[in-house]
């Protein structure tokens, strides 16, 4: 779900673990390295996803489409979305979410700016886009709650899998270490205690966790 934006923060400023958090509603995170999504046509301080939510789909989404793009050029927005297609709580025909959504792969490939996507039940329309796009840009699934073995497969595609509060402990062992990264999404947990979680589901520490997902960012373009 939702929109974001992440504040710059320095590595070599920090002497404790920075934890990116991919993708988050709570604007009082926005200062730190929390990627904040936005569904206005405009962007605020710091880094921001930027794109149309599926539920927020309606008839003039061509006109916001448009404004996404020239908004989307601003150096502060990471990534384009999040957008996707949701079976079970947009208003919009599937027809029309994935012509929304195919706009957004447009955008993302012009700009070479990763995409986040929503998806519910919806799976397959997005990995049919995937092949036919075939785009050179990182698409991020952002809470991801299916299975290991969908997971893996996923991964295999070159899908990028976001793991938010409430994730598959079995799924998160399955995501090869270099497709995975850590949001909070809505959640009222923090971020530190999101990567504590799936740290411990994976076997490892905290800090290796997020010095991973930083990786992941850097070689996916995810400018913070």
């Amino acid at each position: 779900m939702g929109r974001f934006g992440i504040r710059p923060c320095s590595i070599k400023a920090e002497k404790a673990v920075s934890y990116l958090d991919i993708h988050t509603h709570k604007k009082e995170r926005h200062n730190r390295c929390a990627i904040f999504n936005h569904n206005a046509p405009h962007t605020s301080e710091g880094a921001v996803s930027l794109g149309l939510h599926p539920w927020d789909i309606d008839d003039k989404w061509q006109e916001r489409i448009r404004d996404i793009a020239v908004a989307a050029k601003a150096g502060n927005v990471a990534l384009i979305g999040e957008c996707g297609i949701d079976r079970i709580n947009s208003p919009a025909s599937i027809e029309m979410q994935e012509a929304v959504f195919i706009e957004h792969i447009a955008i993302s490939e012009e700009l070479q700016k990763p995409l986040l996507i929503h998806c519910v039940k919806a799976i397959e329309n997005i990995i049919a886009l995937h092949k036919q796009k075939k785009p050179a840009q990182a698409w991020i699934i952002h809470g991801f709650r299916g299975k290991p073995q969908q997971a893996a497969a996923l991964a295999r595609q070159g899908f990028c899998l976001s793991l938010g509060e409430h994730f598959n402990s079995e799924t998160a062992k399955a995501i090869p270490p270099e497709k995975l990264f850590i949001e909070s999404d809505e959640s009222d947990k923090s971020i530190e205690e999101i990567y504590a979680a799936v740290a411990k589901a994976r076997g490892c520490t905290p800090q290796e966790l997020a010095k991973q997902t930083r990786e992941n960012a850097t070689r996916c373009g995810i400018e913070f």
